[in-house]
């Protein structure tokens, strides 16, 4: 019969497909794993060095623009405040002792009367209102901007105030413009100096030098304060591109 030889070639072609093919492997196919790249992908690109800023060539002259540095430059408000302490002592009268007002340093915001001063704390009369004067007179611009004349030193502030050193020895007129102010002074050497008078008649005059490297320039205040010797305070400048913020 034709059975028996059907049955023998179809177990034949069974075991043929076992043999070829392990088990699972008809049916299923197993997932592709990660492919290797025949060359290897090359390392990410650098990340680009931070841009330095131009250094500000030193300068021979006090001509150019300038930023206050406030880490450098003393706290005029605390000045005040030692030397009203040491005259108090000196005199033996109230406060003669050793504790200070911190006052902090004039910039918006800080201090009680405006937005640049301290608050004159422990002084009272006429001695805090000298003092906050004195204050107000002697803060620091943020920045300055100097040029040099044949007969004057022309300096704008922050704010675009003009204030003029004249070095002719001219009789200096008071002006009632803010924007616009003048000053006697001559030259030491290199140094600008001026002669000026403060609140209640004071003598006062401010130093211009600039520093033995370039880089920077000093403006120091000296005022009188008496027997208890001038107060002095001094700020620093430093070289800097105007709209370089």
């Amino acid at each position: 019969m034709k059975i028996p030889k059907i049955r023998a070639a179809a177990c034949l072609a069974i075991l043929s497909v076992v043999y070829l093919f392990p088990s699972g492997s008809v049916f299923a196919q197993a997932p592709a794993g990660p492919m290797s790249p025949t060359h290897p992908l090359p390392p990410p690109p650098a990340a680009p060095p931070a841009k330095k800023k131009p250094e500000i060539a030193p300068r021979k002259t006090l001509a150019g623009f300038w930023r206050l540095n406030r880490d450098d430059s003393d706290d005029p408000g605390k000045k005040l405040e030692e030397a009203r302490q040491t005259k108090a002592g000196s005199n033996g009268g109230p406060g003669s002792g050793n504790g200070r007002v911190g006052v902090g340093f004039p910039y918006p915001g800080s201090g009680g009367n405006g937005p640049y001063g301290g608050s004159g704390r422990g002084m009272g009369g006429e001695d805090t209102a000298t003092s906050e004067q004195i204050q107000e007179l002697i803060r620091p611009d943020f920045s300055q901007s100097i040029a040099l004349q044949a007969a004057e030193v022309d300096v704008t502030d922050d704010r675009a105030r003009k204030l003029v050193y004249y070095t002719d020895g001219r009789k200096i007129q008071k002006s009632k413009d803010d924007s616009m102010q003048a000053v006697s002074a001559h030259w030491d050497g290199a140094q600008l100096v001026t002669d000026e008078k403060g609140p209640r008649g004071k003598k006062m005059s401010r130093t211009l030098e600039l520093s033995p490297d370039g880089k920077h320039f000093y403006e120091t205040w000296h005022i009188d304060n008496g027997r208890s010797g001038p107060i002095i305070v001094r700020y620093v400048f430093d070289a800097a591109e105007e709209y370089d913020r």
